[in-house]
């Protein structure tokens, strides 16, 4: 099974668990843009919590709201009404989903170029490009396949807030993945508000810009 492919098995036991009866708000409780519970899962365990299916949901201007994988793609029709699960955190600071946390990610439009692997006729290296791509900083990814004459590469995006007790900062991370969905190659790190994050691996370059409210 390829990482993209175990990636959405993931998200369909997650979009199922979205299309229980539980007792619910509605989806106008949440202001509109891509909500998961990315970090809660990656630190639960740790915390010493079981740990929760990865939970991505797309709420819209309307009210609307469908689930999503990492990639942003739609994994479930758009919806009206109640959110299954969706509750207030105790104390009304933010949401939750089944008690497992829910924060609104910033967009970003990034860019991947990796090195082909044939070089150019004069010897020098030669490089794909792709510009464009959607992302988000709540776990989401942008695969980037090499179409036979590149590595197939894909990138993430999380801003990362550590597990009770750890004495590392957060952070705004850029993850390049090329067989595992889970273990990076390698990762570069910005400050959480940053508005730009970059990262060069000499055999593949990646960068991400985040994208204004309201543009694009």
């Amino acid at each position: 099974m390829t990482p993209r492919r175990l990636i959405l098995a993931a998200t369909a036991l997650a979009a199922a668990a979205l299309a229980a009866p539980l007792p619910a708000a509605g989806a106008e409780a949440l202001a509109p843009g891509i909500w998961s519970n990315v970090e809660d899962a990656y630190f639960a365990e740790e915390e010493g919590r079981p740990r929760p299916e990865e939970v991505f949901i797309e709420v819209g201007s309307d009210g609307r709201w469908r689930a999503i994988d990492a990639f942003g793609t739609e994994a479930g029709p758009w919806r009206s009404g109640a959110i299954p699960g969706l509750a207030p955190r105790a104390g009304g600071s933010g949401w939750q989903i089944a008690g497992s946390e829910i924060r609104r990610a910033r967009r970003f439009s990034c860019w991947v170029s990796v090195r082909k692997f044939a070089a150019k006729p004069d010897g020098t290296p030669d490089w794909t490009f792709a510009g464009g791509l959607a992302s988000f900083d709540q776990g989401g990814r942008i695969a980037v396949p090499g179409g036979g004459v590149a590595p197939d590469v894909t990138i993430r995006l999380r801003n990362v807030t550590w597990a009770k007790g750890s004495r590392n900062k957060p952070a705004l991370v850029l993850y390049v993945h090329k067989d595992d969905p889970a273990r990076a190659e390698s990762y570069a790190w910005a400050s959480p508000d940053a508005a730009l994050v970059g990262i060069n691996l000499r055999w593949v370059q990646a960068s991400c810009a985040r994208v204004e409210e309201g543009a694009g």
